[in-house]
Order: C-alpha cells, then sequence, then structure tokens
C-alpha cells in the first residue's frame, strides 16, 4: 500500500510538472493591445512572479540579442529602433508586456518595424517564427536560470549539514572512546570507590551526550536525505524542461499550420 501511494504520488507530480513547462512551449498568436496599438503578438502565461520575469526577460534580451529592454508603463517592456538580426532584417520597435491574469503572469512579446506595421504569421512568416523562438527561449532561460539558484542554495545548505554531520560523528566517537576508558577504570581493581562514583557520574554524562548526538544524527540524515532529493528533483525538472525545449521545436510549424485558420481575437 506505501509502494502504490509512493507511485500514485510520483504520478501526480509527473503530470503537473509536465502541465506546468509545457506552456512555455506553446504561445499562441492574438491580436493584443500592447502599448496603445493593438498588434498582433505571441502570447501566453505563466505560473511565474511578474517582478521576477521581468528582471529575467531583460536580462536575457541584453545577453542573447544585445538589445537593451527599457521599463514602460503598465508592465511594458520595450526597445525602441532596436536591431535584432537573428529575429529580423528590419529595424523596429520590440515590445514584451507583462500582465496579470488571474493567478498567472501573462506574457505579450511584439515587433513593429512601424507605426501601422507588425511582425505577423502571413505577411512575416519567417521573422515571426523567430519572434517566437525568442519568447519561448526566454521563458526557459527564466525557468532554467530559477531552478539553477535553486540547485545554488540548496547545495550551500547540504554543504552545511554534512558539515554539522561530521561534527556530530566526530564528538561521538571522541565520547565513545571516553566512555569505554572510564568504563575500563571503574571495573579496575586499582579504582578505588570515590574515584569510581565520580567516573560512573562522568559516564553517565557522557551516554547522555552520546544520545543526544545520536537523535541529531538521525535528523541530520533525514534532512541531508531529503536535500539530495530535492536537488535531484530540481536537476530533473531542468533536464525535462531542456528536453521539451528541443523536442517542440520540430513542431512548432506544424501547429501554425493548423492553427492558420483561427481568427484573430483582441
Amino acid at each position: 500500500m506505501r509502494h502504490f501511494t509512493k507511485l500514485i504520488i510520483t504520478f501526480v507530480f509527473a503530470f503537473a510538472m509536465q502541465y506546468g513547462y509545457a506552456q512555455f512551449l506553446q504561445p499562441a498568436e492574438k491580436k493584443m493591445d500592447v502599448d496603445d496599438k493593438v498588434t498582433p503578438a505571441w502570447v501566453l502565461a505563466v505560473d511565474e512572479s511578474e517582478d521576477d520575469l521581468r528582471e529575467s526577460i531583460i536580462d536575457y534580451t541584453k545577453d542573447e540579442l544585445g538589445v537593451k529592454l527599457k521599463k514602460g508603463r503598465n508592465g511594458l517592456l520595450i526597445a525602441k529602433e532596436a536591431k535584432v538580426p537573428s529575429i529580423t532584417s528590419y529595424t523596429g520597435d520590440l515590445k514584451v508586456l507583462l500582465s496579470q491574469v488571474q493567478d498567472q503572469t501573462q506574457v505579450a512579446v511584439a515587433f513593429m518595424p512601424g507605426y501601422d506595421i507588425s511582425l505577423n504569421s502571413d505577411d512575416y512568416p519567417d521573422e515571426m517564427e523567430q519572434l517566437r523562438n525568442y519568447t519561448r527561449s526566454m521563458l526557459k532561460y527564466h525557468m532554467v536560470n530559477e531552478l539553477q539558484v535553486t540547485i545554488k542554495d540548496d547545495e550551500k545548505r547540504l554543504k552545511n549539514l554534512e558539515k554539522d554531520l561530521k561534527r556530530n560523528q566526530r564528538e561521538y566517537r571522541k565520547l565513545d572512546k571516553s566512555a569505554a576508558r572510564m568504563q575500563k577504570k571503574i571495573n579496575s581493581d586499582k579504582t578505588d570507590e570515590n574515584e569510581k562514583f565520580d567516573l560512573s557520574n562522568d559516564q553517565e554524562a557522557a551516554e547522555d551526550r552520546m544520545n543526544t548526538l545520536m537523535a541529531a544524527k538521525d535528523e541530520l540524515d533525514d534532512e541531508i536525505a531529503k536535500m539530495n532529493e530535492k536537488i535531484q528533483v530540481s536537476q530533473e525538472d531542468i533536464n525535462y524542461i531542456e528536453n521539451q525545449f528541443v523536442e517542440r521545436k520540430a513542431s512548432v510549424r506544424t501547429e501554425e499550420v493548423e492553427d492558420e485558420e483561427v481568427e484573430y481575437k483582441p
């Protein structure tokens, strides 16, 4: 029964992880009001903090595209008259709009080469595909980076726990040897009764301390095991994101063809 319950929990966790991480792989092209202009954009919603996501998007765009996004009003990030060869040969405004939709952060990404011109899949299919890749990549970057920070913090905590465990074991061994020596003296005919009495008290104190150390060791062992498992799960999450990102690339165009008859809705 215990094993069956563990399998159920593992299945539910795996399903939830896949459902959650699949979000950033499937942006939808919609018409959105971005910076007081209705424009086609890649749109998706994720379970991420808006503030953390904003900083990640700024960092990723600067590092990967060489473009500096500036914070505008109402959740807008914008780079005016930007040159982004990896997306398009046109110079234009790269816009990323973050907004709260229920309990999620909605991300809308658009590129406007002119005031009344926006990249879209009908007129600029190749450029729009590259803009989609940018949208997916920046979210992948955020999710992986967040997990890497978590792993780093957890590894630091694990290292401290392991140090505590080693100190615990050293003290226990020292007390164990001391208690054995005291017991040997207590059993010796050469030891007088007064000294035996003192030795017995010291031995009892040593054994009490050893019992305390044993209890602490059990707690440390348990916490170390949990921390190792947590780090392993985080690393598996990173691997899952990386694999899903690669595997989904081949099906992106197919999805767009299947959805091309869907009417834009602001």
